[in-house]
């Protein structure tokens, strides 16, 4: 234990102390959490109404183009163009993100292990090549994902898994410490 620990747990403070362990699977699931804080996912009829006009407009577009004389092959081939654009983009953002997590697991892999403290000030991180203090006006959501809670602040993100936690702490239980510490 570090000495941020030590000092808080001697000062008989409310902390919450645990060991975070870069694991790449977690840390790509944690990046959805971070995303769903910002951006969260839109209801199913939403969505489905989304693409019903999408497809609608599709339809509009191929019977538009076949009363100006355009048959709807070229329609049907342009939507496939896009389809294999589509696909394109994907293979190249997987493998792009693929790259990126490699670059990420570098520096967790000279940072090692990173010490967490939690308590009503606000979140401490150390590790082998950083330090970070956080009060709780920087935390900008806490969410949960499978197996872990992302913390987000700004564009950064805590992620902290479910197996790191102490033990008889649940993640929901974990969780709503840390909102009820952010709310304070």
């Amino acid at each position: 234990m570090t000495s941020v620990a030590q000092h808080a747990e001697a000062a008989g403070r409310d902390v919450i102390v645990l060991t975070i362990r870069y694991d790449r699977a977690l840390w790509r699931r944690a990046m959805t959490g971070w995303w769903q804080s910002v951006v969260p996912p839109a209801p199913f009829v939403q969505r489905a109404i989304f693409w019903a006009v999408i497809w609608a407009a599709i339809g509009v577009l191929t019977m538009v183009l076949y009363a100006l004389g355009i048959a709807p092959g070229y329609v049907a081939a342009g939507l496939i163009g896009a389809g294999f654009l589509i696909g394109v983009f994907g293979y190249l953002q997987r493998t792009r993100m693929g790259r990126f997590w490699d670059v990420i697991g570098a520096h967790w892999d000279r940072a090692g292990e990173t010490e967490a403290v939690f308590g009503p000030e606000g979140v401490t991180l150390s590790d082998d090549v950083s330090r970070k203090e956080m009060s709780w006006a920087a935390i900008d959501a806490v969410k949960g994902a499978r197996g872990v809670t992302v913390i987000r602040s700004g564009i950064s993100m805590i992620a902290v898994p479910d197996a790191a936690l102490p033990e008889g702490l649940t993640p929901g239980a974990f969780r709503d410490r840390l909102r009820a510490w952010r709310a304070a």
